[in-house]
């Protein structure tokens, strides 16, 4: 796939059976007519940030494919979170069952009020860097001057990322 299509979502989880969640919110991706998922990242465990008083998180990245446009593709990701079992909160960056963010989609640059592509904040996040350097250390978003390798390796963020190793019913990682 060409450097200029490539879809990134970022995933996570802090409630309950945190993986269980995820591995969910894939399936439902995946069994869109529309999406595709074409590839995903390890799982990691970090601390939340902002509001710590909270569980730590599962996160991961997924690369897609979708034939929709970027607000649709939106449209479908809180329906898909809804119907894994994230809860309505008027909070920000507090405990949920799924949370799946648009990372990146293409070489689009988004900036209204109900989408921001590429997310804001990729480059401090290590959550959000570290499984998407397992996909693609060499891409570059839209609107940075560094591939994914580089802006994890620049983090001077020392809060531990661990990579989680889950074995599910049907052994594999």
């Amino acid at each position: 796939m060409h450097e200029e299509m490539r879809i990134f979502l970022g995933i996570g989880s802090n409630v309950g059976d945190r993986y269980s969640y995820m591995k969910q919110a894939i399936q439902q991706l995946d069994r869109h007519p529309h999406i595709w998922v074409v590839d995903r990242s390890h799982v990691y465990q970090s601390s939340p940030m902002y509001y710590t008083d909270q569980n730590d998180y599962y996160n991961m990245v997924v690369e897609i494919d979708t034939n929709l446009t970027p607000i649709d593709l939106l449209n479908e990701i809180k329906s898909i979170e809804k119907k894994v079992g994230r809860k309505p909160s008027i909070e920000k960056n507090r405990p949920r069952e799924i949370d799946i963010d648009i990372l990146s989609f293409g070489n689009m640059e988004i900036h209204s009020h109900v989408l921001e592509v590429p997310h804001p904040g990729i480059s401090e996040r290590k959550f959000v860097l570290k499984p998407w350097n397992d996909l693609a250390p060499e891409y570059t978003c839209p609107g940075f001057d560094s591939n994914i390798e580089t802006m994890l390796d620049a983090l001077e963020n020392e809060e531990p990322v661990r990579m989680v190793l889950i074995l599910d019913k049907e052994g594999t990682a």
